[in-house]
């Protein structure tokens, strides 16, 4: 008995002591954990201070990399797909910025990121009346009675016209809770963000100037910064259009029922003050992996290949892990990682020449049955043999391609022969109803020639 009862004090004994270490273990070397941030706006000094990468273990954000204190990267993302989206980016393209600020249609908080509503200080009547806001009370209702609120997945367009209130209100928020950064790096849950490019990008130009960076798009003849693709503001830029602007969103609200893009109106915002956008294209891209053109494109003034990529767009989960990994494990990743890189990686690996059920967006060029009228096509007189006869079969649209001086690939659908005068690898795309299948393919030999004939030697920062 007095032996038992030995070994159960040495037991309790050594209990206390392992219990003691931990509590000194944690309190002399506190874990890293993210503090969440209050609803109330904040301050931030503009000065910055030099702190280590939020995740070292990340080969973009480790080494002997310049302080990255001074960008802020924001991203905008709906509720209805926050769980979709979000929890990867901030696994793997997010994890080397420090304390992104996140905004959507409801506030929460996703692990130790705390996500705020980017639509909080719209006028109280407006949000309870209007019928863009529908939507908005929809998500609300559901939180609050704990419903799942992924089976809003399938409102798509009340969410895009709510969306279209979030962008100036974006604006706002961000320079009231994160002011005096030098960048600001605007994304969306389905962007993807090339962090090192990004950072020695930046270093480049200077903050003090009002610079709005991105990708153009064309609406009622005026040029904006495709959101999607990304929209970066210096301090400059941001300081002009907000300070002094308290109005600036109630105003916006008021107009916005007749808009019909959100990034549309922000251009507006800027253009009141001066600023005007500096298109950034391809660099910033509308485009991924996939889907991304290489080469010389139909205009042949611009190429898609020595550029440094900062952004691409229209990204699933997969797409984003694909490319952080394939970041992760570059032979040199302090490099810039240019579009022409991409290539070998996610579409010259075992290319074939021909793919069943596989759309690869060949539509630069069109030719269609006789008879049949359709844009981007050749008049009968301006046709040469085989390319009247490429709308027959996959084999004659192929012949036809092969002798264009211009066309690298091509697709076959329903009579119809696509061609293109980039190369791009595309997707899958299965017959749907009645309609023939997609047939895809590429001039082997013309790619890899185009690809030896423009090899990149620098990086083309634009």
């Amino acid at each position: 008995m007095s032996r038992l009862i030995c070994s159960g004090r040495m037991l309790g004994g050594t209990a206390i002591l392992l219990s003691t270490i931990i509590i000194l273990i944690v309190f002399v070397n506190p874990p890293q954990t993210r503090i969440l941030h209050s609803s109330s706006p904040q301050t931030t000094s503009s000065k910055h201070n030099s702190s280590s990468p939020w995740n070292p273990s990340d080969v973009r954000c480790s080494g002997e990399l310049p302080d990255t204190s001074h960008i802020q990267v924001v991203v905008k993302t709906g509720t209805n797909i926050i769980y979709d989206k979000l929890p990867t980016q901030l696994l793997t393209a997010l994890r080397c910025c420090q304390d992104p600020l996140i905004f959507a249609d409801s506030e929460q908080d996703l692990g130790g990121y705390h996500v705020y509503d980017v639509l909080a200080n719209v006028n109280e009547t407006l949000k309870a009346t209007h019928p863009d806001f529908a939507y908005y009370r929809t998500i609300q209702e559901y939180l609050s009675s704990g419903r799942d609120i992924r089976q809003l997945r399938t409102s798509r367009q009340a969410a895009w016209d709510l969306d279209k209130y979030k962008f100036i209100h974006m604006l706002v928020q961000t320079w009231e809770r994160r002011p005096g950064h030098d960048w600001y790096v605007f994304v969306e849950a389905d962007t993807y963000l090339f962090w090192g490019n990004l950072v020695q990008w930046l270093a480049r130009m200077d903050p003090a100037k009002p610079l709005y960076l991105g990708s153009a798009a064309t609406f009622q003849t005026e040029k904006f910064a495709h959101g999607g693709s990304g929209v970066i503001l210096s301090r400059e830029a941001m300081k002009r259009v907000l300070d002094g602007g308290a109005d600036l969103a109630a105003r916006y609200d008021e107009r916005m029922h007749d808009e019909i893009y959100g990034d549309f109106v922000l251009m507006k915002a800027l253009k009141e003050k001066g600023v005007g956008l500096s298109n950034k294209w391809p660099m910033m891209q509308g485009e991924k992996q996939n889907t991304l053109p290489f080469g010389p494109g139909p205009n042949s003034g611009s190429r898609h290949g020595c550029q440094p990529l900062i952004t691409m767009h229209k990204v699933t989960p997969v797409d984003v892990n694909a490319m952080w990994n394939y970041e992760q494990h570059r032979k040199h990743p302090q490099e810039p990682l240019l579009i022409s890189e991409l290539y070998d990686y996610f579409m010259g690996r075992a290319l074939p020449s021909g793919r069943d059920d596989w759309y690869n967006l060949s539509d630069d060029l069109m030719f269609r049955a006789p008879g049949v009228e359709g844009e981007r096509q050749k008049s009968p007189s301006d046709m040469t043999p085989a390319e009247k006869e490429a709308y027959s079969s996959f084999e004659q649209c192929q012949k036809a391609c092969k002798e264009h001086s211009k066309c690298f690939q091509f697709v076959y659908h329903d009579q119809t022969c696509g061609f293109s005068f980039s190369y791009r690898l595309g997707y899958q795309r299965d017959p749907e109803g009645d309609e023939g299948r997609y047939k895809s393919g590429w001039i082997l030999d013309k790619i890899e020639k185009d690809r030896e004939d423009h090899p990149c030697k620098t990086p083309e920062w634009l």
